[in-house]
């Protein structure tokens, strides 16, 4: 790779804990592509439950008949299963080099998360090999590799009934999350959130018509990114309805909705040499249909 090539940036639905699932199925494109990822990006709900687990409602009646919801605690203390990809001895063929950077959804740990990124402006690690970061809310940060850079933005969580929420340690964002995004008033170039703007995702579902954030459709608008990408729906991936020249787009989660086929959309990849010279896609590669929940750790 010369380092003038565009920056490969794998972009991720919710992944509930399924990490390990994530780093099989990157590995793979590596190996089918022979292009190495640079970064990895994440719409939030990535599932990061450290023990001891303080797990809301949903994730634990999940996590019961699917313990790969649980999977963050692998990665956050270490162990064989992280070790594949991270660890001195991991092969070079399924060796991850990018960073996983994430925002947080609805169904994570916001203790955990609130303590690991107080008073940060930048992503930080939350696991036992710093390759994976959390983004704080209203943070942005610049990534870059030879004459290439690229400025990403996040907004966690969701709206509480459609507006900020006040509890900054909950699933909501917060008023002030969202003025500490939009305050130094410069594009990004990438927004990520969890919540897809209001109104946006109607083209998916009609019982979306009226869903989404209206705080999220106004950062749009004022930051007006080159791209925009957000989960939580759980639906095929599939671009949404944005405004100006951004390209906004829902990503599936990266699961299994049912045991032998992927969820279609979960990862997409972007390529990146400047805002006019970059191009994103789903992936939708023939050899993903050979991903079972049975054999994914094997493949």
């Amino acid at each position: 790779m010369t380092l003038d090539a565009p920056l490969e940036i794998a972009v991720l639905g919710d992944v509930h804990g399924h990490l390990t699932l994530v780093y099989r199925l990157l590995g793979r494109w590596q190996r089918e592509t022979g292009r190495a990822l640079d970064l990895i990006l994440q719409v939030g709900d990535l599932g990061a439950f450290p023990p001891p687990f303080r797990l809301d409602r949903a994730t634990k009646r999940f996590a019961e008949s699917d313990p790969d919801e649980l999977g963050f605690a692998a990665y956050h203390e270490g162990g064989p299963e992280a070790d594949a990809f991270f660890g001195p001895d991991a092969p070079a063929d399924q060796r991850i080099s990018a960073d996983l950077v994430f925002i947080r959804g609805n169904h994570e740990d916001f203790e955990f998360l609130d303590e690991a990124g107080a008073g940060s402006d930048a992503p930080v690690p939350v696991d036992a090999y710093q390759k994976i970061l959390y983004l704080p809310n209203g943070a942005r940060f610049t990534f870059g590799r030879g004459p290439h850079r690229i400025t990403i933005g996040g907004l966690g969580g969701i709206s509480d009934g459609g507006r900020p929420g006040r509890d900054p340690v909950s699933e909501h964002y917060t008023a002030s999350e969202v003025r500490r995004l939009r305050s130094r008033g410069e594009r990004v170039d990438v927004l990520l959130s969890h919540e897809p703007p209001h109104g946006a995702a109607a083209a998916i579902h009609p019982r979306y018509a009226d869903g989404g954030s209206r705080d999220v459709l106004e950062l749009l608008r004022e930051l007006r990114p080159r791209y925009h990408f957000a989960g939580h729906y759980h639906e095929p991936g599939q671009p949404l309805a944005a405004t100006g020249e951004t390209q906004s787009y829902q990503l599936n989660a990266v699961n299994f909705g049912r045991p032998h086929r992927l969820n279609p959309g979960c990862i997409g990849i972007l390529r990146w040499a400047g805002p006019e010279e970059s191009t994103f896609a789903l992936l939708d590669a023939p050899w993903l249909g050979e991903y079972t929940r049975s054999n994914y750790r094997v493949l």
